[in-house]
């Protein structure tokens, strides 16, 4: 049995210094969502590898959460469809379970085509997938179930 773990940055500044989407850092509120979601993460022990955008809200969304997997970043994920994150998980040829840090709609579109649902992800989201199959490409659309939902409500 594999789970997906996806985590939807927390909440952000609509503006960069820079100007530019990439560079958003997270806002009070993300800070706050990210400090519960540091306590929440740590009952969860069965992540083999983390895959994150390179994007620095969600890397300061990952970086206070503890006892994780060395993450992978990949410029592919910031503002990526669910096609593509289809297509890494895949192609990935990884054994075991699998935390995706990312942004909307990508992140929620693989949630519902996973599940058959219509499922939005809100900012700092957790949800849980499993999957009765020990091989990422043996995954497909209505393969999956929802184990566990868990946003912060600060």
């Amino acid at each position: 049995m594999l789970q997906l773990h996806l985590l939807r940055h927390a909440k952000t500044e609509q503006m960069s210094p820079t100007g530019r989407d990439f560079d958003r850092p997270l806002m009070k509120k993300g800070l706050l969502q990210r400090d519960d979601l540091k306590h929440f993460f740590k009952s969860i022990t069965n992540i083999d590898h983390v895959w994150c955008s390179s994007a620095q809200r969600t890397r300061e969304t990952l970086e206070a959460l503890e006892g994780l997997p060395q993450p992978t970043f990949y410029d592919e994920l910031y503002l990526c469809s669910h096609k593509d994150m289809l297509k890494m998980l895949w192609e990935s040829k990884l054994d075991g379970n699998i935390l995706i840090v990312g942004h909307n709609f990508g992140i929620s579109d693989l949630v519902s085509y996973f599940c058959d649902s219509d499922i939005e992800l809100r900012t700092g989201q957790y949800a849980c997938i499993t999957f009765d199959t020990n091989s990422w490409a043996e995954t497909f659309g209505g393969t999956g179930t929802i184990a566990q939902l868990y946003r912060p409500e600060v």
